[in-house]
């Protein structure tokens, strides 16, 4: 269920190789004299050899930084170490490239990673839980090349937890970075500082290594926040000509939009993150700012201050295997604030869905797979108080009365919670401390699960 989720979130940190060398145009000036009794003859011959072209790994060709432009850097790194009251330990890498090189560089390198994130069936499945989760209508190819159409508008730039390269592209032949490229090369050069002193390259190897990324979103939101502040410090310093100037000098769009539930991962990122990394900042300065670097919080410490300060703890949450015909176990994980809000936000509104998403406790889930492709989902939540988890069963029975592809199903006697039905049938209950949800592409065998009570326990007690 969360795979698909995360892939958007982190197709920026790619592996790529570092590659700064300076090209010198080279003038060789070979000069001929030949002399007779009678005449005198000068021949001057200029050769220019064109100069050679740095490339990346796929092709692309890396932007050499002039002698001002390597000035301009260096004042930026003394800026963001003035700023944070950090230290660089090395000299941070970087890549420069034309707006269109840039672009390239994002698609290839998300296919790349695409290639070897999914194993085969893999990304179908995750686009059929998006589909029975109501987020999206369509195919598996149709979403990937939304994705392509989206990396390949990535104008602005990025640093690397992988490979701790930051990239950024600029106008080509020019001397000075512009406003603008100056303006993200301070939020990046931030993330490569923040990538040496926490060592986020061997934080997000693990991640990758072990398939869980619950721990990326409450630090990223940290890091995002901490690198908008310094950022806009630098902003600050523009006078009101400077800001138009800048202004002007964004790169142009491409027109090209994701369905608006894609982008509530970055709504915590750089919408709720700041907040709470001001909050941070006005209570103990830049210094307790660094050192919320070092922690991990939860979604949930994210989307509210108050949980935050009070470091709520996660709730392990443990769902037991379900016993289904015809199905197997396909995969399994957690489920934070975070999910909750990105399931049911396009249903029922911002404010709901974070005010269900702060109360969750902590959330399992487990998805079973037959030999058609059809899938089921089983997720299992705790709330953090029996008040906050009412709210969150009330807020999935809203987000089910919301749409048009539900009909009430009828109630039997030997099953409670709420069942609505349709080309994807979902169940809900809330009961013994726990709100337990069954979504199934089958009725019957959904029916069958909620009902059965044979072996003592019921199924749908897991």
């Amino acid at each position: 269920m969360r795979k698909f989720q995360i892939y958007l979130l982190t197709f920026l940190l790619f592996a790529s190789c570092a590659a700064n060398e300076e090209s010198v145009e080279e003038v060789v000036e070979d000069t001929t004299t030949s002399t007779t009794t009678t005449t005198s003859t000068t021949t001057t011959t200029t050769t220019v050899i064109e100069e050679e072209k740095v490339l990346n790994e796929y092709g692309q060709e890396i932007l050499e930084m002039s002698s001002e432009m390597k000035e301009q850097f260096n004042e930026l790194i003394s800026f963001v170490e003035k700023r944070t009251g950090l230290k660089f330990t090395e000299y941070p890498k970087y890549e420069l490239y034309t707006l269109e090189g840039y672009r390239n560089y994002s698609v290839a390198s998300y296919l790349d990673d695409f290639e070897e994130d999914y194993e085969e069936g893999e990304w179908e499945r995750a686009v059929l839980s998006e589909n029975m989760w109501g987020l999206t209508t369509k195919t598996p190819d149709e979403m990937k090349q939304l994705y392509v159409d989206f990396v390949r508008c990535a104008s602005s730039g990025s640093y690397s937890l992988d490979d701790k390269i930051l990239r950024v592209p600029i106008k080509k032949n020019q001397k000075k970075l512009n406003l603008f490229e100056q303006s993200v090369l301070v939020h990046e050069l931030t993330h490569s500082l923040q990538g040496q002193i926490i060592d986020l390259s061997a934080w997000y190897s693990e991640m990758k290594e072990t398939d869980d990324f619950s721990d990326y979103y409450g630090r990223r939101s940290i890091m995002e926040g901490q690198a908008d502040l310094v950022q806009a410090r630098w902003e600050s310093g523009l006078d009101a000509y400077d800001r138009q100037t800048m202004q002007s000098q964004y790169p142009p769009g491409c027109g090209i939009a994701l369905p608006d539930y894609i982008y509530i991962p970055f709504e915590l990122y750089y919408g709720y993150g700041p907040q709470l990394v001001k909050e941070i900042y006005n209570q103990g300065g830049m210094e307790a700012l660094n050192e919320a670097l070092y922690l991990l919080p939860t979604s949930e410490q994210i989307y509210s201050i108050e949980k935050y300060y009070s470091s709520e703890p996660y709730q392990e949450v443990l769902i037991n295997d379900l016993s289904i015909e015809g199905y197997s176990l396909v995969d399994e994980g957690t489920l934070g604030s975070l999910d909750i809000v990105y399931l049911l936000q396009p249903q029922i509104g911002q404010g709901t869905a974070v005010n269900a998403g702060i109360g969750i406790g902590g959330g399992s889930w487990k998805d079973y797979e037959d030999e058609n492709s059809n899938l089921l989902m089983t997720v299992k939540i705790s709330g953090d108080s029996t008040k906050e988890l009412t709210e969150i069963y009330d807020s999935f029975i809203s987000w089910a009365e919301a749409q048009s592809r539900f009909s009430p199903g009828e109630s039997s006697t030997n099953s409670s919670g709420a069942l609505y039905i349709g080309d994807t049938n979902f169940w809900i209950e809330n009961n013994n401390g726990f709100v337990r949800l069954i979504l199934s592409q089958d009725l019957d065998i959904l029916v069958n699960i909620i009902t059965d009570c044979s072996s003592g326990s019921c199924k749908k007690d897991f």
